[in-house]
């Protein structure tokens, strides 16, 4: 396996000597030379094509973002991360908000564990306080940066002043400025800001022990399945064709490790040589053209400075039926998440909340274009 992942990093290096030598250019997005895993917009949405870069980039980023930087490990899944923090911390009880991945849930199940739910609300902040005094030592508390965005800092500080353990899962605000300070251990998702076919990172705060480091390498039939979507992806964003990297996809991203496994040479040699800036430039551009157009359906109607978000999250009644009428138009919003029979539904407005949103793909494989072409098909199907 690590001769293949070998190869496969040689190859990206000698397509750039190729380049260089050639004068050959890949499909790319104007002044964004850096970043040439741009769409060819025929479809708007998806997972990431493996990312490939141009001739004239450092093969060395010129500064390492904070979850490269830090005291980490690096694993192939970033429920992995859960799940390893479940197991070495052993707490009573995980606390999870009532909006969040399924497979966050699944990560947190242990034998002698109870898992346990505290409120969010419509706009994705915490519903009330009063969970906080359930809180024991020892505790492990999950908070979500939902699309990007922190709104549970002040209940971090409650939490952690009652003995938990506090977790930032931060897999959608990856690329953010700051990340909270009350925060024992943050965990972050590569494949869902770039074109990598595995990764997940867990980042320790100050004075936070980290777990045993010694991984075994991730399952090869699973990471060469997803090595294979990632690269058809990406050729089909070049050249079209067909679309078979999906259901690759979607076997992938079902059968994603859930045990502790080391991520693959491939990802941490791509996750060192992005170019980042521009990544974070292109996502906040986006999001903000949206903003200027749709500001009255976004759940986030304010981008501060130090966010770089996921996408473009919104609330639509007839969601399901808008969504339909966008994929017939190759445009694919995401459904962050569905949590019918994983939530208990007590929580009502995570539950409302979870059948009318979608999330409008932002990131940085589109330009002012796209935007614009989304936009005007999402405001002509909303008006049906």
């Amino acid at each position: 396996m690590l001769i293949l992942e070998k190869h496969i990093v040689q190859s990206l290096l000698d397509w750039q000597t190729f380049t260089a030598g050639s004068g050959v250019k890949a499909n790319r997005k104007s002044e964004d030379i850096a970043v040439i895993s741009t769409s060819n917009a025929s479809v708007l949405g998806g997972m990431f094509g493996l990312e490939l870069f141009e001739s004239n980039i450092s093969l060395k980023a010129k500064q390492l973002p904070l979850f490269l930087s830090g005291r980490q490990r690096l694993l192939a899944t970033a429920r992995s991360a859960v799940k390893l923090l479940v197991r070495a911390l052993r707490p009573a009880t995980v606390w999870l908000p009532s909006y969040i991945c399924g497979v966050v849930i699944d990560a947190a199940r242990e034998t002698e564990v109870r898992i346990r739910f505290y409120a969010v609300g419509d706009s994705l902040k915490i519903a009330d306080n009063h969970w906080l005094a359930e809180i024991q030592d020892g505790d492990l508390v999950i908070f979500a940066d939902y699309f990007g965005f922190n709104t549970w800092s002040s209940h971090g500080i409650e939490a952690r002043a009652r003995g938990a353990r506090v977790v930032e899962d931060a897999c959608q605000a990856m690329l953010n400025r700051d990340f909270s300070p009350h925060s024992d251990y943050i965990i972050f998702s590569p494949r869902k800001f770039i074109g990598v076919p595995d990764g997940g990172i867990l980042l320790a705060g100050k004075n936070t022990e980290l777990p045993d480091a010694d991984f075994p390498a991730p399952p090869a039939k699973w990471l060469l399945q997803a090595t294979r979507a990632s690269i058809l992806r990406s050729e089909f964003d070049r050249y079209g064709g067909e679309r078979s990297w999906f259901k690759m996809f979607q076997s992938t991203e079902a059968d994603g490790p859930m045990e502790p496994f080391r991520m693959s040479d491939l990802t941490a040699a791509i996750l060192r040589i992005v170019d980042w800036a521009t990544i974070k430039r292109r996502r906040r551009r986006n999001y903000e053209f949206l903003l200027s157009e749709l500001g009255e359906l976004a759940i986030f109607p304010n981008l501060p400075r130090h966010v770089v978000p996921l996408g473009f999250p919104i609330r639509v009644r007839n969601r399901d039926r808008v969504r339909r009428a966008l994929f017939n138009e190759r445009i694919y919003p995401a459904v962050h998440w569905e949590i019918i029979d994983l939530v208990p539904a007590e929580f009502l407005s995570s539950h409302r909340l979870a059948s009318e949103i979608m999330t409008l793909p932002s990131d940085q494989r589109y330009g002012r274009d796209d935007m614009k072409r989304m936009v005007g098909k999402l405001q002509r199907y909303i008006s049906l």
